[in-house]
């Protein structure tokens, strides 16, 4: 429950400053996200809408609480005034502080990983030095197996190609076989027909 407290126009308009100056620090936050995040134009429009939605949530919020959401003109003023002195005298200095300490700690993480890892990598060079006449056998057993696979199947397709050429000369043997019989048949018939 929310204590009956009255503020004097003085704190009134302080804490609005206050808050104005808090909005200001807001959407540098998102500028600096912005600097390093590439958004492209959906993600920036969708991060200037969650901006303006947490700004409109947080000036409610301390207009709320020092004036019962009491909306006065110079509460209004205290905020632009507040995000006017930030900007023009507090923002680039805060921006360019934050980029310069999060360039350092990325700076000083890369090299960290670098010491980390430059012994895994040498490690590594080495070990695959000492396994290259390993894998060169490998290599060239796999070659021979293929050699070979390729082989047997060039060779069962010569196979099966001399088994059909095979059945088509016994088939055409047959045929001419029969085709003879045929004709020694016809011969003979003639011939008994003649002689009646």
């Amino acid at each position: 429950m929310m204590s009956a407290v009255t503020y004097s126009q003085e704190i009134i308009f302080l804490t609005s400053v206050l808050g104005g100056v808090l909005l200001g620090l807001l959407w540098d936050f998102y500028r600096l996200l912005r600097h390093y995040i590439p958004l492209g134009k959906v993600g920036t429009a969708l991060g200037d809408i969650v901006y303006w939605i947490i700004s409109l949530y947080v000036g409610l919020s301390i207009i709320i609480n020092i004036s019962w959401g009491n909306v006065r003109l110079f509460i209004l003023i205290g905020f632009l005034i507040g995000a006017l002195v930030y900007f023009y005298i507090f923002s680039n200095i805060i921006l360019n502080l934050c980029i310069t300490l999060i360039n350092f700690v990325i700076q000083a993480i890369i090299k960290i990983y670098g010491v980390i890892i430059f012994p895994i990598k040498f490690f590594i060079k080495r070990l695959k030095f000492f396994l290259i006449p390993y894998k060169i056998k490998v290599d060239t057993k796999i070659q021979n197996k293929k050699k070979e696979i390729k082989f047997y199947i060039y060779k069962h397709k010569q196979n099966v190609e001399i088994k059909k050429k095979q059945k088509l000369k016994k088939k055409k043997i047959k045929k001419l076989m029969r085709e003879q019989q045929k004709n020694a048949q016809k011969f003979k018939n003639n011939r008994a027909a003649s002689k009646k």
